[in-house]
């Protein structure tokens, strides 16, 4: 009975703070952080539509994905990764396709400077 009103209170806040974007859904933003989840369907935008940039940030894959990068100079690179991958990336611009079979899901974490 705990575990599930734990839940139930998790779940509810997590529906409190999500809300739809043009780039995902914020599942999080507070003082600290802005959480984006990302949910792609095969031959779709991953992380962003077309062409985007992002400030520094950590990504955590939820899936296993395959995905096409395409830099600003035109450089272009598959790669697969695994569900449960997690990496840092510096303040970029890219586009990023899902070049798999299946959905791609991820989240994207922004840290909020503090002054």
């Amino acid at each position: 009975m705990k575990t599930t009103l734990i839940a139930c209170m998790m779940l509810g806040s997590r529906l409190l703070f999500a809300q739809s974007t043009s780039d995902g859904k914020v599942v999080l933003d507070n003082d600290n952080v802005k959480v984006y989840e990302f949910d792609s369907k095969p031959g779709k935008d991953v992380c962003g539509a077309g062409k985007h940039s992002h400030p520094a940030h950590l990504t955590v894959m939820l899936s296993d994905a395959s995905v096409t990068i395409t830099t600003p100079d035109g450089k272009v690179s598959t790669k697969k990764i695994k569900a449960g991958t997690t990496f840092w990336s510096p303040a970029e611009t890219h586009m990023v396709v899902n070049s798999g079979m299946g959905q791609v899901k991820c989240q994207l974490v922004e840290v909020k400077k503090k002054s």
